[in-house]
């Protein structure tokens, strides 16, 4: 498993992968949620909280979960009684419960969430924004740290290339391999950047008319007919009826918007002429 986890972030790998990604995201899924049970009987405080990120985290990078999967319902049944424990434990497992209603209504709208946020790309009434800040001393950093942190603040995705990633993951996390995502893909790429922001806000708005109804399975229908409709009306690749024997492909969370800025000494917070771009 963790020699397959390492292919997960180049782009290459969009076409020439020999990992099965399903069945490493659905297998470390399926053997976390019945540990988190075995964890519950013995009252394990310090497993209990590396299996909860481990299993948000596998759900999070998953491709697709298929509808008829019993993942999500089984690991919910099982956090369910984790309310009882202290806090924090109760707080956490009350937002992964959170999160998994969420994606049993809209697949994959954590990440696109996340990338959005992290990007600076605000949709109609679902605007936030996350900017990373380092506040260096150099000094007392090391310089291989400082190189690095220079390198990140220095670059920062194209607006095109995230609305690109978020629609390919939007597709492909809702419809799995009914999905052409190369032929997806090609088609993105020759869209200007006014209709690439057109099209995802109308499909981002679906997902979060999804995620807010109250029935999971009419969710999830209205959702994937909304999105058949944009995917028509923008001349992108039809979706297929029936799963196709393509594999899924990993699409990775893209680098967050970072700045890096120095001080000398004790002036921290009191930086003169700093402008943080939002």
């Amino acid at each position: 498993l963790g020699d397959e986890l390492k292919c997960s972030t180049p782009r290459a790998q969009r076409t020439g992968s020999t990992t099965h990604w399903r069945d490493v995201f659905m297998g470390l899924a399926e053997m976390l949620s019945p540990a988190d049970g075995l964890v519950q009987e013995k009252c394990d405080y310090d497993l209990v909280m590396p299996l909860a990120l481990l299993f948000y985290y596998s759900v999070l990078y998953a491709p697709h979960i298929p509808p008829d999967s019993e993942l999500l319902l089984k690991a919910a049944s099982i956090y369910h009684s984790f309310l009882t424990w202290p806090v924090p434990y109760c707080d956490v497992f009350r937002e992964l419960l959170t999160f998994i209603s969420d994606e049993l209504k809209a697949p994959g709208i954590s990440f696109q969430r996340l990338v959005r946020t992290e990007q600076g790309l605000p949709v109609k009434n679902y605007q936030s924004s996350t900017v990373t800040v380092l506040l260096l001393n150099h000094s007392e950093v090391q310089s291989e740290f400082l190189s690095i942190a220079e390198k990140l603040s220095g670059t920062e995705p194209p607006r095109q290339a995230a609305l690109i990633l978020l629609l390919e993951h939007l597709y492909q996390v809702t419809f799995g391999t009914c999905c052409d995502l190369d032929s997806l893909h090609c088609l993105l790429k020759a869209k200007t950047l006014e209709e690439l922001s057109e099209i995802y806000a109308s499909a981002a708005e679906a997902q979060e008319i999804a995620a807010a109804s109250s029935d999971p399975v009419l969710a999830r229908e209205r959702l994937q007919g909304v999105l058949r409709d944009i995917a028509g009306a923008a001349a992108l690749p039809a979706i297929a009826g029936d799963a196709q024997s393509r594999r899924l492909q990993p699409i990775p969370i893209p680098t967050s918007r970072c700045y890096t800025y120095s001080w000398d000494q004790d002036n921290f917070g009191k930086q003169r002429g700093v402008s943080i771009p939002l």
